[in-house]
């Protein structure tokens, strides 16, 4: 599935207008004489779309779980313990990152055929939790639970997104030096990542058991879960690796020097695919990453969207 990236969409079509704009500055179309190979290589800037970490999946009310009880029979059991859903999202915004490719083309008068290899590296932030429409009653009821020293958060980092695509673009000569060209191309693209998040309860000192209605002046009141449960850490850490059917719209000025070199200016929209997997907590309210019955691991949906990208290169084509 391709992620629908709202924002950059629209940055995508005003993108694609200027290129097509800047293509056509040209005058009337003119066969380029060039024909044979080049070869070019660039660096440059990537600015990434709001990126869209999206957790769903099964839970269960803490007051269930067997491992906050010494006896873990003393849990209970009933109607009260159904399962509820989860439905966490986070939204990262990018720092602008760092983007180069490496150019094989084949040119054709004013018709070019690349393969392009693209490397990006993106910083991003942490982002605050908000719950989305599917989240249940279990979950939605929380917000008072968690620490204010360090309120529920996620963070996608060691970011970097790799292309290796086929390009087909048209040279618009119009005489002089400058030579626009307008062009797509698609392939396979991969991401890598790291997503870490981390849900860290109150302590008993920060008021977890008031949020009860108990005391921390007086623990022992206050049943047992609830004296387990506070300051516990929920965490999940998934290392986020995915290849997958990518495409871009791309275009540029070609600046000639020489014969056989030229300055190119290239700016591209890139749209990967969303990501989808499954992965298993790494530790629930500070035990094993179990559900509340203590044995069926605790694993939830992940989708991570908003991937693409615009970016802005220069570089110098070679032509033996």
């Amino acid at each position: 599935m391709m992620d629908h990236m709202p924002g950059s969409s629209h940055s995508g079509v005003a993108l694609s207008g200027i290129l097509f704009a800047l293509a056509t500055l040209g005058g009337e179309v003119a066969a380029q004489s060039q024909r044979g190979f080049y070869y070019s290589t660039s660096v440059g800037v990537a600015s990434g779309a709001s990126t869209v970490a999206r957790l769903t999946g099964a839970n269960h009310p803490t007051r269930c779980d067997r491992l906050l009880y010494a006896d873990p029979n003393d849990a209970p059991a009933g109607p009260e313990c159904q399962s509820t859903a989860l439905d966490f999202v986070f939204t990262f915004e990018p720092e602008r990152g760092l983007g180069g490719s490496a150019v094989v083309g084949y040119a054709l008068g004013a018709l070019a055929l690349e393969l392009e290899a693209v490397q990006r590296h993106q910083i991003i932030h942490e982002a605050p939790l908000t719950l989305g429409t599917g989240a249940g009653a279990a979950i939605t009821g929380k917000d008072t639970e968690w620490s204010t020293g360090l309120p529920p958060w996620g963070d996608l980092s060691e970011f970097r997104s790799r292309q290796l695509f086929a390009n087909a673009h048209y040279r618009l000569a119009n005489g002089s030096r400058f030579t626009p060209y307008l062009g797509v191309g698609g392939g396979l693209a991969r991401t890598d990542y790291r997503f870490y998040l981390g849900l860290l309860r109150k302590s008993i000192a920060e008021g977890y058991l008031e949020v009860f209605g108990g005391s921390s002046q007086n623990p022992e009141a206050s049943p047992e879960w609830q004296r387990r449960a506070a300051g516990s850490l929920s965490q999940l850490d998934a290392r986020v690796s995915d290849t997958g059917i990518g495409f871009q719209v791309l275009g540029g000025i070609e600046v000639g020097y020489s014969e056989q070199v030229s300055f190119d200016l290239r700016a591209r929209w890139v749209r990967v695919p969303e990501v989808d997997m499954d992965q298993r907590w790494l530790t629930i309210r500070s035990h094993a990453p179990v559900h509340s019955d203590g044995t069926t691991p605790f694993v939830s949906q992940l989708n991570f969207s908003e991937l693409g990208y615009i970016g802005i290169t220069a570089g110098v084509l070679f032509r033996p």
